[in-house]
């Protein structure tokens, strides 16, 4: 039962006296109200009021320097869910009158009190707030309800406008409908693009990767806002599409200053709140529904810069890579030098050298990324060869990190392959992943990322995710989960855990999730593996 508490507000000690009186008895029978204060006068009772912020105010009519009614006025605005009975010894109908347009439904004459009013009084404000919580909280679900719809709606509305499936006056239609009709203003498109999106993937389930994303939108969304008109909503894989809209003509400066104060904000949001690494690419500025299409389409082309490009990039349409397609042979003849090179061994520093005298090479006159990573995965692919039959291979240039990855990721995932391949062959335990399993039975108990882990062993994510399931049979969060499971079995058989407590002690937030993994490995659920080692409750 909730516990509702109250203040009483009267200039007379004898009144304030018999109150508590009441409330004590009451205290004795059940806790549903509780006395938490008292005041003297309306001034106190506003200074006290604001300090508690109770449920319940009791207060007199008739006090020196402010009345009850005026101080129930002045409290209204700021404590407005507050409920309000008043005390009168005088029977008037001023008071009734001024009573009725501050919304006090309670009257109460105290000389004689009857306790037995005073109870029902109070009973009726304890079912007031009720009612005004149950609303809150069915509207509170209503909003999430209403929230989550629309951006769905958004999804599915900005997916199919980019892809021309809507026309531009059915497009203008639906726009307004939904309140994004802001195209008719100038607007830049930009495109926020996650980084590290294969660790995303293998690190989060997908439910929690849905959480993410919706969190990101609404982040986005958020930082938008304090920009002017706009809009933002999830596009596909690791980018999330979003529309800067201004009503007056801008100079190109004002322009430039203004995309990249909103991308630099975005970037710095997703990584306060979100521990999330993310690159923004605008678009140049344009107008109209026709228009959006071009908009986004040099959005999309900017990212493709990234390839090249440090994490937390702000770029506008003024700031581009200059590609040099006319360089792929001398790239190809590059990475075949490499290929010879370490054909007859290189040591890590060696092989560093040469990935860093690469990476150089290629920075200097760039090829596009669907040149470039094609040429990377060959060259990857010819050096497994080396090491391996032709059919396995084929098989490790599946695990090549191809759509998501950037060029130095890929430099580096070569490069983890080729001292792990010289060095250690095929060793079923080598030294990074016992190394990693090590560190991760440390820290069964925190919810370790697995770019945390790789680094911990001076491996790119992608190679040693790779690595590690090649030699342990599982990735690395099937195996995390495993693990964990195995830790609330053992923490179980030596006392009778909450499911809440073996969330906390083995580092998994979620609940359900927990529950979820425990009968996967188990075939059980947590409350059925208890109820087996401690029996019925």
């Amino acid at each position: 039962m909730r516990t509702y508490t109250c203040l009483i507000v009267d200039d007379e000690d004898l009144i304030i006296q018999r109150l508590e009186m009441f409330f004590r008895a009451l205290s004795d029978q059940h806790k549903r109200f509780l006395l938490v204060g008292k005041a003297y006068s309306g001034a106190k009772g506003i200074e006290e009021a604001l300090l508690l912020k109770p449920d319940i105010i009791l207060s007199d009519i008739v006090m020196p320097h402010m009345d009850g009614i005026t101080m129930i006025e002045e409290l209204r605005t700021k404590l407005p869910d507050t409920q309000y009975i008043l005390l009168t010894a005088y029977s008037s109908f001023e008071y009734a009158q001024r009573a009725i347009r501050a919304h006090i439904m309670e009257y109460i004459i105290k000389v004689p009190l009857k306790e037995a009013e005073l109870r029902q009084a109070l009973d009726k404000a304890a079912d007031t707030l009720d009612a005004i919580r149950t609303k809150e909280t069915e509207f509170q679900s209503l909003n999430l309800a209403v929230r989550e719809n629309k951006y769905r709606v958004h999804k599915q509305f900005f997916n199919e406008l980019i892809r021309g499936e809507i026309a531009a006056d059915r497009a203008s239609d639906f726009g307004s409908r939904m309140q994004v009709d802001f195209f008719r203003s100038f607007y830049c498109c930009f495109i926020v693009e996650l980084s590290h999106y294969e660790s995303f993937r293998r690190e989060y389930s997908a439910a929690d990767q849905g959480i993410l994303k919706y969190a990101i939108t609404n982040v986005v969304g958020e930082t938008l806002a304090g920009f002017g008109t706009g809009a933002a909503s999830e596009l596909h894989d690791n980018r999330f599409i979003g529309f800067l809209a201004w009503d007056k003509t801008r100079s190109t400066m004002d322009t430039e200053l203004a995309c990249r104060t909103l991308g630099r904000q975005i970037v710095a949001h997703l990584k306060q709140y979100l521990n999330q690494e993310a690159s923004v690419m605008f678009s140049a500025p344009y107008r109209g529904w026709e228009s959006i299409n071009q908009a986004y389409s040099e959005a999309a082309e900017a990212c493709e810069d990234l390839y090249y490009q440090e994490t937390k990039t702000v770029n506008t349409g003024e700031h581009r890579i200059r590609y040099h397609n006319d360089r792929r042979e001398a790239v190809q003849h590059k990475l075949l030098e490499l290929r010879s090179w370490t054909h007859r061994g290189l040591s890590r520093q060696e092989l560093d050298a040469w990935m860093a005298e690469l990476h150089q090479f290629v920075l200097e006159g760039p090829i596009q990324k669907l040149v470039m990573a094609p040429l990377l995965r060959e060259i990857y692919r010819d050096m497994a060869a080396q090491w391996t039959s032709r059919s396995e291979a084929d098989m490790t240039t599946e695990e090549f990190p191809l759509l998501f990855a950037t060029f130095r990721e890929q430099l580096q995932f070569i490069s983890d392959f080729v001292i792990e391949s010289q060095q250690e062959g095929k060793a079923v335990h080598r030294a990074e992943i016992t190394k990693a399993r090590r560190f991760m039975e440390q820290n069964l108990r925190e919810r370790l990322t697995l770019q945390a882990i790789a680094e911990h062993v001076n491996l790119a994510p992608t190679y040693f995710s790779s690595l590690f399931k090649k030699t342990m049979s599982e990735g690395v969060v099937d195996y995390m989960n495993r693990r964990k499971i195995d830790l609330s079995i053992e923490l179980l058989q030596k006392r009778d855990y909450s499911i809440l407590e073996l969330c906390e002690e083995t580092g998994i937030v979620n609940e359900g999730y927990f529950c979820k993994l425990f009968k996967q490995h188990t075939g059980m659920t947590p409350k059925q593996y208890r109820k087996k080692l401690y029996g019925p409750k």
